[in-house]
């Protein structure tokens, strides 16, 4: 049965002045094809009002498809995408933009991040110019992808920072600084890549948390999703999938309530 799955289960969160449940979809591996279509709408039927791409996801068909399936946008819907890479020039990123809000079908993107900062640019001049997008009423908030905490401190010199979306899992945990500074400013944190080696690529740390999963009648997955929850309250993870059975396995780790002492357990692996 999956009736009784939703994200809502997860808890909200706030992006700016736009609230969503606390599990999102991320779609780089979205593509322009029925099984991508049909679990986009199987997702937003269980709640997932959260969902995130960029101009580079599959040559720009991850933003297409989310446009043609879900356009125009049910009320409540937040769709995400990101612009920018090393090498883009401020000047690049209208260019970009135009793309996204053509694919996206949409006048105006609710929240758009800067997917990487250019080390040959300073970090104000590519935010400025995502500011001169605001102003003009084609993006609603900005976030940043893949920063530390000197160059999110010197974006928000520049404007109002509502979301950082890095790299971070149970054993990815670089970014731990970056999270807390986010987590006492309110500024939502979106873990990219949020399963980690649990998606298949470290077997055995797979093989340590199952013992631990089968006391919650879980998957190692989906502990993985939970230790995220409730690792801080401005926590949005955004796992990616293909699979209707693995996006609504995901959303059942928000009714998984770790023990204090298992969370520990957890948060000591990496």
């Amino acid at each position: 049965m999956t009736d009784d799955i939703s994200a809502a289960q997860a808890g909200i969160v706030q992006i700016g002045d736009l609230t969503v449940n606390r599990l999102g979809l991320g779609t780089n591996r979205i593509n322009d094809n029925d099984q991508s279509r049909q679990l986009l709408r199987r997702a937003v039927e269980l709640g997932v009002n959260f969902i995130d791409t960029a101009h580079r996801y599959q040559g720009g068909a991850s933003e297409a498809t989310i446009g043609s399936t879900l356009a125009p946008y049910p009320d409540g819907l937040v769709v995400a995408t990101k612009g920018g890479w090393q090498e883009t020039l401020p000047s690049e990123l209208r260019g970009q933009l135009e793309d996204s809000l053509r694919r996206l079908r949409t006048d105006c993107i609710d929240l758009y991040q800067l997917h990487r900062v250019n080390p040959d640019v300073p970090i104000e001049e590519s935010v400025g110019m995502l500011k001169l997008f605001q102003e003009e009423g084609k993006i609603r908030h900005i976030g940043l992808s893949e920063v530390n905490v000197d160059q999110l401190q010197r974006a928000q010199k520049v404007t109002p920072i509502v979301s950082v979306q890095n790299e971070y899992n149970v054993m990815a945990r670089q970014h731990e600084t970056l999270l807390d500074y986010c987590t006492k400013q309110g500024i939502a944190f979106i873990p990219w890549f949020p399963l980690g080696g649990l998606a298949g690529a470290a077997e055995q740390v797979e093989n340590k948390l199952s013992d631990m999963a089968s006391n919650y009648d879980a998957a190692p997955q989906q502990l993985a999703l939970a230790w995220l929850l409730k690792r801080s309250p401005i926590m949005l993870p955004i796992p990616g999938t293909l699979s209707t059975g693995h996006l609504e396995a995901n959303l059942r780790s928000a009714t998984i309530t770790l023990s204090e002492d298992d969370y520990q357990r957890l948060t000591s692996m990496a």
